[in-house]
């Protein structure tokens, strides 16, 4: 069995969807939520259930991912830690590397 490709993922979250691409690998995947409301994080289980969910549907078995980059569409001032995404992300089992 071939040893697995370490991959780094961008999480982009708005109040609708999130949306993960993997790099180098280039895949990608959405999913619909009700999580993430008005910059925060209503539900931390569902919201790293989701996560953990798309990534291990993106990796299968011959990539690894270890950490997530946090990105919204609120803005580059937006401070992810007091919304509650790292938290959920942690709770998934990710690092966060910004």
């Amino acid at each position: 069995m071939p040893k697995p490709q370490q991959e780094v993922g961008d999480l982009f979250v708005t109040e609708e969807q999130i949306l993960i691409k993997l790099l180098p690998s280039n895949k990608s995947a959405s999913k619909r939520i009700e999580w993430f409301s008005e910059g925060v994080v209503t539900d931390h289980n569902s919201a790293a259930k989701d996560i953990a969910s798309l990534v291990g549907k993106l990796t299968g078995k011959t990539r690894l991912v270890r950490g997530l980059t946090l990105m919204t569409d609120l803005g580059a001032d937006f401070d992810t830690a007091k919304s509650g995404l790292h938290k959920a992300v942690e709770k998934a089992g990710y690092d966060i590397l910004n």
